[in-house]
């Protein structure tokens, strides 16, 4: 029997008015079109209805109550009359040969139950940058950041239905995805393509530059999913690396924003205290923030 190789695109949005056509267009613009385009509006107050109304019966529209993107995910899986559900974030966008090239890499491994791509990373700073995480990388890798971001990725939508998708209850972490792609790629095979298929976009309204709310959150999918395969004395020291990762990322983003860095410096090298790249970087901003008396202010680094 032919293998089903239907593909439903899920859209979830909130407030994306100012960018959605550039979403919705790439979709439509594909070269193995999608047998149905969903748009899943997280309860938007502006002009996101109209837009995606202009585009008629080539786009299902479905409107919830603001409830998150994992929610409104998980609502586009729901309501999938195809057998493959291909993510995009409203803010991100299509290169037209991405469905093609990513169905034929399934069709060429039958076990596989996901495929990714390498992406381009638009930074706000208008920079550009190949992003790819190898499959023959992406364990241990997957333990430490999330592999890759949502809109890069085509899953069987059974799969993702068994395994219950999204985790609502991350609502504001941005970590969603790296939580179930986690547990994904645990349970079932994968496929990439190395060539970059979607531009993926870092805004300025971006939850995951929120590193307040972040965190918290994040440390809680550390036991609950990214050491959850893990016990004894490998449990404890793979959370420990991982918590000295997210406290870093923390800091890094505190200072970024003008805030206090110091401590999470301090709790990332506490939590994991091991001479790689990562902790040879906090030495240096350490001894930095030292060295010049902590002019920038208590508990500030330089330039922060």
């Amino acid at each position: 029997m032919k293998a089903d190789f239907s593909v439903t695109a899920v859209i979830p949005v909130y407030n994306g008015a100012a960018v959605i056509r550039r979403s919705i267009e790439s979709v439509l613009a594909q070269t193995h079109p999608v047998d149905e385009l969903i748009v899943i509006d997280d309860g938007s107050t502006d002009a996101t209805a109209d837009i995606v109304a202009g585009y008629g019966a080539r786009v299902r529209y479905i409107l919830q109550r603001n409830s998150g993107v994992a929610a409104a995910r998980n609502a586009g899986i729901k309501h999938a009359a195809s057998s493959w559900i291909a993510f995009l974030d409203h803010d991100d966008e299509w290169i037209p040969s991405k469905l093609e090239l990513q169905i034929s890499a399934l069709q060429s491994d039958p076990g596989a139950a996901l495929c990714y791509s390498a992406y381009w990373f638009h930074r706000i700073d208008g920079a550009k940058q190949l992003k790819h995480l190898p499959l023959a990388d992406v364990w241990p890798a997957s333990r430490l950041r999330n592999p890759f971001p949502p809109s890069v990725v085509i899953a069987r939508r059974a799969e993702l239905l068994r395994l219950g998708g999204f985790d609502e209850s991350l609502k504001g972490a941005s970590c969603e995805d790296w939580e179930c792609f986690v547990r994904f790629l645990r349970a079932y095979s994968a496929v990439e393509v190395s060539q970059p298929l979607t531009h993926y976009y870092e805004l300025n309204t971006s939850s995951s530059r929120d590193y307040r709310q972040m965190l918290p959150k994040t440390l809680t999918i550390v036991d609950k999913t990214l050491v959850s395969d893990l016990s004894g004395i490998k449990r404890a020291l793979w959370r420990r690396r991982i918590k000295g990762v997210l406290y870093y990322r923390a800091a890094i983003s505190a200072r970024e924003y003008g805030e206090p860095a110091m401590t999470y410096l301090m709790r990332s090298l506490s939590e994991w205290p091991v001479p790689d790249r990562r902790i040879r970087t906090l030495v240096l901003e350490v001894r930095a923030a030292v060295t010049s008396g902590f002019r920038a202010g208590p508990g500030k680094l330089p330039g922060s």
